[in-house]
């Protein structure tokens, strides 16, 4: 019979690790096939393979970049792609010449002031902005255009300019202007300003001068200036009232203050009140002229007489006047226009104001016309021929048929 064969068996140590067909089969299974711990480790070998692969790609073009060849101005040029157009063109001895800095208007400020020079690539022009070099880029380098300085662009007004035509002793707005609209640029080194563009053309104003025709009826305007004056403004409406006349008074508006009583009465006894202007153009205007003071000037010396007299009299604003020395110009019309519908002169001057003499203010007086209007003085300083003379002259007009009317009252002849 076989003897049974007895083999000591020792049993492995706690914690040991039996080792397996496996472990001997470099990481195969026992059929040869991968085991599940090969399987996780083989993307990690892929992923991290991938980036050090790009990583070392982009490191050599950073220490060693590429290079290329280009053309500049005809000629074949070795560079490479780390190099700006402007890089390579500065390395080149190309010798153009700068273009000059130009005013908005178009005249030289500094001279080689302008682009250093024009570059363009491939046909299109490269400004100051950094390009880089490309294989087979074609460049063209010629000398630096003008350029213009900086500037502000805004819109201004153009005033409305006026046109007085005709003759006579009314200046009266016919057309009204209106005011247009251009874009102007301001260079901001030059400080000179020139026109873009008219987005708005403005409208001319026009001012007939003409006189009043009655058709033969005996009326006359008389018209006294620079007052109201102690005295004279209230005799002269005493001799107004005895013969049954009335006037037109432009009164000066800084004297009307301490007289607000007799101008008052005069306006409330059918007499017209229009401005002579605030204080006969004083200071810039010479004491005659508003055509020397600015515009906003201008318009002052009308606007706060006819407030003061619309102030005293309660009546609304007199859009009538006369101007200082009669000189209304194209200009001083232009300016005045939103506030004034006529500027009167005269047809017959008495030249009172040189004072000289009763009987040659009378001699002028009676040269009267149907439709004439008079100039004389109640204000200015001392009136007493002016007083004298009306009082003798006004009745002899009267007897011979003649009315007197405020400048109103001739207007409605026109309209």
């Amino acid at each position: 019979m076989p003897h049974n064969v007895v083999k000591n068996v020792v049993p492995p140590a706690q914690g040991a690790v039996i080792p397996t067909h496996a472990s001997n089969l470099g990481g195969r299974g026992a059929h040869g096939r991968p085991s599940v711990a090969a399987k996780r480790r083989a993307p990690l070998v892929t992923v991290v393979g991938i980036p050090l692969f790009v990583v070392g790609a982009l490191l050599m073009m950073v220490l060693f970049p590429w290079p290329c060849t280009a053309a500049v101005n005809g000629v074949t040029v070795e560079s490479n792609v780390k190099t700006s157009v402007q890089d390579l063109v500065a390395q080149q001895d190309l010798r153009t010449r700068p273009g000059n800095l130009l005013a908005v208007d178009g005249s030289v400020l500094e001279e080689g002031g302008g682009e250093l020079m024009h570059i363009s690539v491939n046909g299109e022009y490269v400004g100051t902005e950094e390009r880089m070099v490309h294989p087979g880029d074609v460049i063209e380098v010629t000398d630096g255009d003008n350029t213009m300085e900086s500037f502000v662009e805004e819109a201004r007004v153009m005033p409305a300019s006026a046109r007085i035509e005709g003759v006579g002793a009314i200046h009266r707005y016919t057309h009204t202007g209106q005011d247009g609209e251009h874009i102007v640029r301001t260079g901001s080194v030059s400080g000179k300003t020139v026109e873009v563009e008219v987005t708005r053309q403005p409208v001319e104003e026009v001012i007939e001068r003409f006189n009043v025709d009655t058709g033969g009826d005996m009326v006359v305007a008389l018209t006294f200036d620079d007052g109201p004056w102690d005295t004279y403004t209230q005799e002269i409406l005493d001799i107004l009232a005895a013969n049954g006349a009335h006037a037109t008074f432009f009164t000066v508006g800084e004297r009307v203050e301490g007289h607000e009583d007799t101008v008052r009465q005069a306006a409330q006894a059918g007499h017209q009140i229009c401005t002579h202007s605030w204080d006969h153009a004083a200071g810039d205007g010479n004491g005659v002229d508003l055509g020397r003071m600015t515009e906003e000037d201008r318009i002052l010396e009308i606007t706060r007489g006819q407030e003061k007299i619309s102030e005293v009299t309660g009546q609304d604003t007199e859009r009538v006047i006369r101007v200082p020395g009669g000189n209304f110009s194209e200009e001083t019309a232009s300016v005045l226009e939103p506030y004034v519908d006529s500027e009167i002169g005269w047809n017959i001057d008495t030249q009172d104001w040189q004072k000289p003499g009763a009987a040659a203010v009378i001699e002028q007086i009676m040269n009267v016309q149907p439709g004439n209007i008079v100039l004389m003085h109640d204000g200015g300083g001392d009136r007493t021929q002016t007083v004298e003379a009306l009082r003798t002259a006004l009745p002899q007009l009267v007897a011979a048929g003649y009315r007197f009317v405020t400048i109103d009252q001739l207007l409605e002849y026109v309209d």
